[in-house]
């Protein structure tokens, strides 16, 4: 079989290698389609050592069970994610599941960017959840992005009527815009393309503007009586978006720091931070209970056509060119097919 991995800097390439087998507790799934997430490009392109696995939005079809599964059968469409806490350990009964050692070692093999994914006996019972039949599988690859989504509106107070900044509105910033409508908070999004806003606005965002163009903390003081934005979430992380959300976030207000990259690090005014009482506030993928949530957001009513984000469908053949449009920010999402 055939399956992605990345060697040596800024090259993807596909390997051959045996087919997994599965023991007791497995189960092996044939790929239909993977996402290229944003970590994936900077394992890729950025500091991170090298081989790394790739991979980690999955949708697929049940190929076979190991003994002693129960839950699924050959033929069954599954989405999955690729990694589960010890759910007895300190980390996780604190709320920081995704900080256990446990969760950060497990992983599917041989990536989700493979033909065939053998899933170990803790994922299959933590982090593999079956689609539901009026469910596409471009809309179900979206569940582990939109239960990092989920993690991250967990960590934050937020009530109805209240205002949210999301800086970035690629594929991943748009996923909060619908999460924050149903919970009633204003939404405004920025972005340095018009077309993206656009699109913010039709899933829910109640403004949007262009930073260096548009005054975005006006627009976040415009939509809530004057005070600022009551969460800022920072999709994009450098000097100038986190600049952006001191200038937008309200007194008291929390910044969360979402999307990330090796080697980042800029000073930040810590006496402003502090006497304006902002918490800085980060948020790591997503946990098992996540996934399970974000499956059935997908499946309800007012996510129709979510799929429609994909910019990008393309074989696994094509990887390099890809993550490389992915990477120039030629590409809102990007899906790879065997």
């Amino acid at each position: 079989m055939k399956y992605l991995s990345c060697q040596t800097q800024d090259v993807v390439s596909v390997v051959d290698c045996k087919t997994p087998v599965v023991a007791a507790g497995e189960i092996l799934v044939r790929m239909v389609m993977c996402g290229v997430c944003g970590t994936d490009v900077a394992k890729v392109f950025g500091d991170y050592p090298k081989p790394q696995k790739l991979g980690h939005e999955v949708v697929g079809v049940v190929h076979a069970v190991g003994e002693g599964v129960p839950r699924f059968s050959v033929g069954q469409r599954v989405a999955l994610a690729h990694h589960a806490p010890d759910f007895t350990s300190h980390y996780t009964k604190r709320g920081s599941e995704t900080m256990d050692p446990l969760f950060k070692r497990s992983n599917i093999d041989p990536g989700g960017f493979s033909e065939f994914i053998r899933v170990p006996e803790p994922l299959v019972e933590n982090t593999v959840v079956a689609i539901p039949d009026h469910v596409p599988d471009a809309r179900a690859v979206f569940m582990e992005p939109m239960a990092c989504c989920l993690r991250a509106l967990d960590r934050v107070l937020l009530e109805p009527d209240d205002c949210c900044l999301v800086v970035g509105a690629g594929a991943v910033g748009i996923l909060f815009m619908p999460l924050l409508r149903d919970r009633g908070v204003k939404t405004i999004a920025a972005d340095m393309r018009h077309e993206r806003i656009d699109v913010a606005k039709t899933w829910g965002a109640a403004a949007g503007g262009l930073p260096g163009q548009d005054d975005v903390a006006a627009l976040c003081k415009q939509h809530s009586k004057g005070r600022g934005a009551d969460c800022v979430v920072l999709t994009i992380v450098n000097p100038a978006t986190v600049q952006l959300a001191l200038q937008s976030v309200r007194d008291g207000g929390t910044i969360v720091i979402f999307g990330g990259k090796p080697g980042s690090e800029f000073a930040l005014p810590m006496w402003d931070i502090w006497l304006r009482e902002i918490n800085l506030v980060s948020s790591y993928s997503a946990t098992p209970d996540c996934l399970h949530r974000a499956m059935t957001i997908l499946a309800g009513k007012g996510y129709e056509g979510l799929e429609g984000l994909i910019s990008h469908h393309m074989p696994l053949s094509d990887a390099q060119a890809a993550f490389e449009l992915v990477y120039q920010g030629k590409a809102s999402k990007a899906v790879l097919t065997p």
